[in-house]
């Protein structure tokens, strides 16, 4: 099915309903939480009615954007959705705790990650799309609604992070130019690049300093890995602080194929969130999809339930099994 049928198919879904679930995957950043809001105003745009429920709160970093406010963790009293859309999110188990509660509604499922199950009832996955952002950009188009500076905000913020500010390479000429388009409309690049990069709480700041005090490279430089646990959040006032950009360092090591990021939320003890980048020729979603989990070639994550230590073998076991099946190298 090409993108004009699979819009259609999006497209005819929306139109059969007046009420709405938006929703996406576990720990949030900047393409789920901005394809949500864009995907809101869109809705309301079309006179429908829309709720956005997640898993986990927005980053502190993304509360910046226009109705982040919105976002709720809870089902709100009564409500009862037409039909759910599923933003970024490849397997709906990744929704967390929402997935249960939304798994007999009709599901809209809008992606960009290679690896998606196409759980919905419509389906739309773009794989070569730089972000769910972009996607809900061309959906914008095609209803013929135009975004207003909220919106842009939202989905230019959406495609800022989701191509590391346009260095990663799933940035394409058509990213730029919906991008240009997204500044046009009232998108601030240097107040969005601010928010999301530049401004740090202390506690962000001290415990990334913890964070990379645990960096460890193996496999002959080729793997690197951190680890954020529950211990380095001890004597700090607020334990609410965005991680999104900490495996960055790990993949900055020179020589490194794969980096890993291990993460224990103090709201969530006993449940390990795993992030995954490659810089080199790995397809770490395969890493991920072991473990029911999934992304892109290049960027994915899973959740593993259990200690830290034993989350940790295993997946580097099986970061070690995929580069020896594959011989990745930097």
């Amino acid at each position: 099915m090409n993108r004009e049928d699979n819009t259609r198919e999006i497209i005819r879904a929306i139109g059969a309903s007046d009420n709405f679930l938006i929703t996406a995957h576990v720990n949030p950043e900047g393409d789920s939480v901005g394809s949500q809001l864009a995907m809101l105003a869109l809705l309301e745009k079309l006179g429908k009615k829309a709720v956005i429920v997640n898993n986990d709160n927005v980053p502190d970093n993304l509360r910046f954007l226009p109705r982040a406010e919105t976002v709720m963790t809870e089902l709100p009293d009564g409500f009862i959705p037409g039909a759910v859309i599923v933003l970024d999110c490849p397997v709906l188990g990744r929704t967390g705790w929402v997935s249960q509660v939304i798994k007999d509604h009709v599901i809209i499922n809008i992606d960009h990650h290679v690896g998606n199950e196409y759980f919905g009832d419509a389906n739309w996955v773009e794989s070569s799309a730089s972000s769910v952002g972009e996607m809900i950009h061309g959906l914008f188009s095609d209803l013929g609604v135009q975004p207003g500076p909220e919106e842009a905000a939202s989905m230019y913020t959406a495609i800022v992070t989701d191509t590391g500010m346009f260095n990663y390479s799933n940035t394409t000429a058509r990213t730029h130019i919906i991008a240009a388009e997204l500044i046009s409309r009232g998108a601030n690049p240097q107040q969005v690049f601010s928010e999301v990069y530049e401004k740090k709480t202390q506690e962000q700041v001290r415990i990334l300093g913890k964070v990379l005090s645990t960096l460890k490279v193996e496999e002959d430089g080729l793997v690197s890995h951190i680890t954020l646990g529950l211990d380095m959040f001890a004597g700090e006032r607020s334990k609410d602080v965005s991680t999104e950009e900490f495996i960055n360092y790990a993949r900055a090591v020179k020589g490194v194929s794969v980096a890993v990021f291990f993460k224990e939320k103090p709201e969530s003890p006993g449940s390990i969130n795993v992030s995954f980048r490659s810089t080199g020729n790995m397809n770490v979603n395969k890493v991920a999809a072991a473990f029911g989990g999934g992304g892109h070639k290049k960027a994915s994550g899973c959740v593993l339930k259990g200690k830290m230590e034993d989350a940790k073998r295993l997946v580097l076991d099986e970061v070690r099994r995929v580069i020896k099946e594959e011989g990745a190298v930097s």
